[in-house]
This record gives C-alpha cells, structure tokens and sequence, in this order.
C-alpha cells in the first residue's frame, strides 16, 4: 500500500479572553495530495488555507474559498488537497458560531460558508497578512486579533440557556434527560428546541447522540477495552450493535474498520488513504 505522504499536525490552547468562544487552534501542513475526512465532533469551525491545487470539499468536489467556516459535521465528509498543502484552523465551542457570526448555526450544517463574502474588507485583509506569514504562532496571532475584533465591536451577549445546555450535554456524554435539562432551564420544548438549533445547528438530541458518539471513539482510540460490547456498555448504547451503527453513522466506518486501518485522527481530521 503507498504511504501517505508525511503531514504535521499542532495545536495551541487560545488565549483567556477567547477560551469561552474557541477550544483550540491547530495548524496543519502536508507536502503532498491528500484526503482528509471530517467526523461528528459536535463543534464549528475556521479554517485558512493555502494549497498547490485549491480544496474541494464533499462529494460534490465544491472549491473552497481560501478562508471559510464549517458548521456542525454529523457524518463522514471528505476534503481532497490536490498537492502540498498548509492549513491553519479554529475550533470554536459548539453555540458560537451565530453568537460571532451572527447567522444561525443550521444554515451551514455539514456545509462550509465563504469567510471572505462575510467579512469584507477585514477578511481580505487577514488573509493577506496569513498569505505572507510561514509562522504558526503568529498565524495563530492574526486569527486571534481577527476574533477579538469581531467580539469587541459587536459587544456580544450570550444565551447563557443554551450554553449551560451544551455544557452539560458535553460533560455527561449525551447522557442526560432531555425532557428534564429543558425543564430545568425553565423554557419550554419547542423554544429549547429552536434556539438549539440556531444556535448549534442541530437538534439537542443530535448533538447529545453525537456527544455519545465522540466518547466511544476516545475510548476506541485509547484501547481502554476487552471487547466492542465494553465500549457500548459504558457508554449507555442498547446493545453492540446500536454501538455499530451510530459509530459508521458518525465518521464513516465501522469500530473495526476504524481500528484496522489504522485512521490518524487529529483536530477531528482522518488521514485517509
């Protein structure tokens, strides 16, 4: 089988004024054509790049703007590079993306927005400073003082319901009562339900299968198990099968095919072959 060609991968943790809209920044570069699949991990994102032949996206092979955002990801998507290649990325939290961008977040589910057509002058300027920058950190840097702008001239507020929602979504796995998280944020079904969506842009119950989904695969790559019906017993599936299916739903391939063909997975990007 032809190796694939060698790819470097690093991540950075944002600074304290941004820790509550980003998770991490990472940086990626590869000296040849590649594929690289994106899986359900529940959270938005940015991503500048730079590469020989431009990026096509999905199954639609759609050409990517140099600069774009991508919504949530609830099944396996395939991005081709074309030849070498530098990337440059943002990981927001999962309610950002209408909180600084200001569109709701279901538009752009499974599907990435042109940055450039939103962000004017702005992003064209940002992307002028990154196209002349080989540094990561101060890729990192130009990224950072792009979204500082962006929070301080919007002077943001938060719907601190549905962030108080996703954080125990995340921090259970999914395994919480619905019924009962929207009884206790004191609103009710239909309104949770559709300033979820514009927020996240997915359904809660989604997002919750998702958060399931996200803590069976760290389990599967940490090797912390006998057997697969271990993983989907201490992750609340009905049985290993129900495990199978939500786990080919989410990234595309089953656990053991996961596993055997040994998939490289950083920053939620496989590494395909």
């Amino acid at each position: 089988m032809k190796p694939l060609p060698p790819v470097t991968f690093h991540h950075s943790s944002p600074p304290p004024h941004l820790q509550q809209y980003v998770q991490a920044f990472w940086h990626a570069e590869g000296t040849g054509a590649l594929t690289l699949g994106t899986i359900a991990d529940g959270c938005p994102g940015l991503v500048f790049h730079q590469t020989e032949r431009g990026l096509l996206w999905g199954e639609q092979k759609k050409k990517l703007s140099s600069f774009f955002l991508y919504g949530q990801t609830t099944k396996l998507s395939k991005m081709q590079t074309g030849g070498a290649f530098r990337m440059t990325g943002v990981i927001f939290y999962p309610h950002v993306m209408k909180i600084l961008f200001g569109f709701n977040a279901s538009e752009v589910t499974d599907d990435c927005v042109d940055l450039l057509l939103l962000s004017g002058d702005e992003g064209k300027e940002l992307v002028h400073k990154m196209e002349d920058c080989a540094d990561k950190n101060v890729l990192y840097c130009h990224i950072n003082n792009y979204l500082s702008n962006i929070i301080y001239k919007k002077k943001i507020t938060h719907d601190t319901v549905i962030q108080n929602a996703v954080i125990q979504l995340m921090q259970s796995n999914g395994d919480v009562s619905l019924k009962q998280l929207q009884q206790s944020l004191f609103i009710t079904e239909r309104t949770f339900e559709r300033r979820f969506e514009q927020y996240v842009g997915i359904s809660a119950k989604l997002f919750a299968r998702v958060c399931r989904f996200q803590a069976s695969l760290q389990q599967l790559r940490n090797g912390e198990y006998e057997k697969l019906s271990d993983i989907a017993f201490n992750n609340g599936y009905a049985d290993q099968s129900h495990f199978i299916r939500a786990f080919k739903q989410f990234s595309g391939y089953s656990p053991v095919e996961f596993t055997n063909e040994n998939k490289v997975e950083e920053v939620s990007l496989l590494l395909i072959r």
